[in-house]
């Protein structure tokens, strides 16, 4: 009884008879469906302290060449965008790789926001500013850099090595026996950290995570195209074996996407 209350205060009526009978059958649309009724308080007037932008994994870093100048023009990657069915078992460069990160989500310049007298800007759009997407390459095929598992630093353009490795048949089982992405010569993991948009946002933090994550894919999309390399993004895999792999929580910090850049199979 105390429960029907509690939700009669912040779901109108009628709907709240609509989300009772979502629950049962879709817990995905029922949550979306309570969002878009919710009328209690949406923002936490920013609790704490805002949470770190930057994600530091690891001592061990490798710098990153500086990204290459893509000719293609925009209308044409996006009219040319399509997903690569599958790739073949030759390697991507470490420069092609270098520009597919930083015009994904690196730092493209600096401004005053939330106190700082530096803040960073990014390659995509983000809620608030407050850049929660974080890329884990995991390395097949790259000219460059040995196998294994890294996290992307934006603020020095590096990556992170978290582990060494060959993760290739790993990343297949994880993404439900999906044998195309171990043949990706990488496959860059996107993460929601969380906390960063909740800070602000709460309860519409986890539809502005997906909406920055959506951007992210897309840049990704368009560079891996202008560079003449195959890309698919897949969103199936077992959440919480890929967390344990990637050595976050599945809370705080969780997987939305597989990226997968490689050299696409041509067909005849």
């Amino acid at each position: 009884m105390c429960e029907d209350e509690a939700l009669r205060d912040i779901i109108p009526g009628e709907a709240l008879s609509i989300f009772r009978r979502l629950i049962g059958k879709d817990i995905g649309a029922a949550c979306d469906f309570l969002m878009r009724h919710y009328r209690g308080e949406y923002w936490p007037r920013r609790l704490g302290a805002m949470p770190s932008l930057r994600r530091v994994r690891s001592d061990y870093v490798i710098k990153l060449p500086n990204p290459k100048p893509i000719m293609m023009t925009v209308s044409r990657a996006i009219v040319s965008r399509r997903s690569a069915e599958d790739f073949i078992d030759e390697p991507v460069s470490i420069d092609d790789l270098s520009t597919i990160l930083y015009l994904g989500l690196g730092i493209t310049g600096w401004t005053q926001a939330y106190g700082l007298d530096r803040y960073p800007l990014r390659a995509y759009p983000s809620a608030g500013a407050l850049q929660p997407i974080e890329a884990y390459p995991v390395i097949h095929n790259v000219t460059g850099l040995r196998e294994g598992l890294y996290h992307y630093d934006p603020f020095s353009h590096a990556l992170e090595v978290l582990k060494l490795g060959k993760f290739n048949s790993l990343m297949a089982d994880l993404a439900l026996g999906q044998d195309h992405v171990g043949r990706a010569s990488v496959v860059i993991v996107l993460t929601a950290f969380y906390s960063r948009t909740r800070w602000k946002y709460w309860k519409r933090a986890l539809r502005y995570v997906l909406l920055d994550a959506g951007a992210v894919m897309e840049n990704m999309y368009l560079a891996a195209m202008g560079l003449g390399l195959g890309v698919r993004a897949v969103g199936a895999f077992y959440d919480n074996e890929l967390c344990g792999f990637l050595g976050i929580d599945c809370v705080e910090e969780f997987p939305v996407l597989l990226m997968l850049i490689g050299k696409e199979v041509r067909g005849f």
